[in-house]
């Protein structure tokens, strides 16, 4: 998926999205700021680093309310295990809507973790392999 195609999806979120590194390949990494939306987002911004060589595994660093649940050791959030089924995973070609639903939802989760200590979402096993379950269609219908 090209850079442009994936900022379009992100985009169609409604939400506020800015290219902010501008390398001149999707291979050689790129960075978006994703600014807050009173609806979607209304208490955080994000900045997600599509790294070279890699934008499969973009880190995600949330500006807002902090959560000790959930976040790998830079800071960035954890939206899913590396040894996860590729269905629990998101790929560049499941595109920009998809990566900024299941971002959003992740938020919602740490919101719900800070108010009540509980998860509501899964957890994989870590270390333990993931039951692979497949929720794409869940996330966004």
């Amino acid at each position: 998926m090209a850079r442009a195609e994936l900022l379009t999806g992100m985009r169609s979120t409604g939400l506020d999205v800015r290219e902010v590194d501008r390398p001149a390949d999707f291979e050689s990494g790129f960075t978006v700021q994703v600014y807050p939306h009173v609806r979607i987002l209304p208490s955080h911004s994000l900045r997600i680093v599509f790294a070279p060589g890699d934008p499969a595994v973009p880190r995600v660093h949330a500006r807002g309310p902090d959560c000790p649940a959930h976040r790998n050791s830079d800071g960035s959030l954890c939206l899913w295990y590396p040894k996860d089924a590729p269905s629990r995973r998101w790929s560049p070609g499941d595109g920009g809507r998809l990566l900024v639903a299941i971002i959003v939802r992740h938020l919602r989760w740490e919101s719900a973790y800070r108010a009540t200590s509980i998860w509501p979402g899964f957890e994989a096993p870590h270390g333990h392999g993931s039951p692979g379950l497949d929720e794409q269609d869940q996330i966004i219908g």
